[in-house]
């Protein structure tokens, strides 16, 4: 599974639960650190329904840096767009557990409500990353948690592109490029 150029990384910054969602603003900041660094763009995945949502993401940036293909995709493309990817990041999410199925490379960004012991994706290619609180996890659900989400909001950027530079290390064979957040 090297890295390829022509292969954008996959995102998907979309959950069934708002509570599992990684604020749209930090996923942009990602997308922007990963171009910056590596020169890898990437492509949005989701529903037709999600496409306005990720608009926030891609909007200012061109198309060489990131594309919009919520709703434009088929099961059949995705599953290509995932086995193509040198590297999918995901919420916990079913594009999270369908990259880990598929032995891709996978950063899976996970909220403190539910345990990762249990709901994590599985596969020797996932690296998972959270903000662990003493208050996870929990069930209370984004609209009602006292600490407005923390676990994700708290999560910053910087921390999750380090851990990315710590899957792409693995992947290429070099030392991450940052040091640790």
């Amino acid at each position: 599974m090297a890295e390829t150029a022509s292969a954008p990384v996959v995102m998907s910054p979309f959950a069934n639960e708002r509570v599992r969602q990684w604020p749209a603003a930090h996923y942009r900041e990602l997308v922007e650190l990963i171009w910056r660094r590596h020169g890898l763009p990437t492509l949005i995945v989701g529903t037709r329904a999600q496409r306005a949502s990720a608009n926030a993401i891609v909007r200012g940036f061109s198309s060489e840096i990131v594309t919009n293909s919520c709703g434009a995709m088929n099961w059949r493309e995705l599953v290509a767009a995932v086995d193509a990817a040198p590297y999918v990041v995901a919420n916990n999410s079913g594009v999270a557990h369908l990259a880990a199925g598929r032995g891709r490379w996978t950063l899976c960004i996970f909220a403190a409500s539910h345990s990762p012991a249990e709901w994590a994706p599985r596969g020797p290619f996932v690296v998972t990353v959270l903000r662990s609180l003493p208050c996870a996890p929990c069930s209370i659900g984004a609209d009602l948690c006292p600490n407005g989400v923390a676990c994700m909001t708290d999560l910053y950027p910087e921390e999750v592109f380090w851990r990315f530079e710590q899957v792409r290390s693995q992947v290429v064979g070099d030392a991450p490029a940052c040091d640790s957040p």
